[in-house]
Parts: structure tokens; sequence; C-alpha cells
């Protein structure tokens, strides 16, 4: 009887667990490590999140600079959320320049 019980019980906890989706709070090396949809999810969101500030900030724009980020050996204990910080900081710098043609 117990074995009846045991053996599918073992048999469940074998099973790899269901990858977990990107959050905020994730180390970029997971941003770097995630697949492509996880990484296009959370940039959707902030993109959906950050639009009305400006409208620069798409769903590319994000994937992009995070995927930049994630690449520079020193920023590998940031977190997902501290380079989206500095993405949306540089854009806005960006934004704040005077054009050098006036």
């Amino acid at each position: 009887m117990r074995i009846k019980t045991v053996l599918p019980l073992a048999g469940a906890l074998a099973l790899p667990l269901p990858a977990q989706a990107l959050t905020m709070a994730d180390p970029l090396t997971a941003w770097a490590n995630a697949s492509a949809m996880d990484r296009m999810e959370l940039a959707t969101r902030f993109g959906k999140s950050f639009v009305s500030l400006n409208e620069g900030f798409t769903s590319g724009f994000f994937l992009k600079c995070i995927d930049d980020i994630s690449i520079y050996g020193g920023a590998k204990d940031a977190k997902i959320e501290d380079a989206m910080r500095e993405c949306v900081a540089s854009k806005q710098r960006l934004k704040a320049t005077p054009d050098d043609d006036e």
C-alpha cells in the first residue's frame, strides 16, 4: 500500500518545476539566462508602465537597454530593477539635454 503512494509522489517530485517568470527583484544574471519570451514579458510590462512619461519607453527599448546593461561585467550583482531604473534615467537625461544646433 505504501509503495503505491510513495512511487507516484517520488515521480512527481523528480519532474522539473515550471520556470518562474522574471521579476524586478531578480539579478541581471537571471535576465541573461531567461528565455526570450520571459525577457519580452517583463520588458512589455515596463513599456506599458513608462510610456506615459516618454513615448520612447517601448518594450523594445527596455529589452535592448537591459540586455546592454546585463553584458557589463560589473553589473552582474545588480538587479533587473536597477537596470530598468538606469534605462529610464539615461533616457530622461538625454531628453533633458539641449540640442547642439540651438
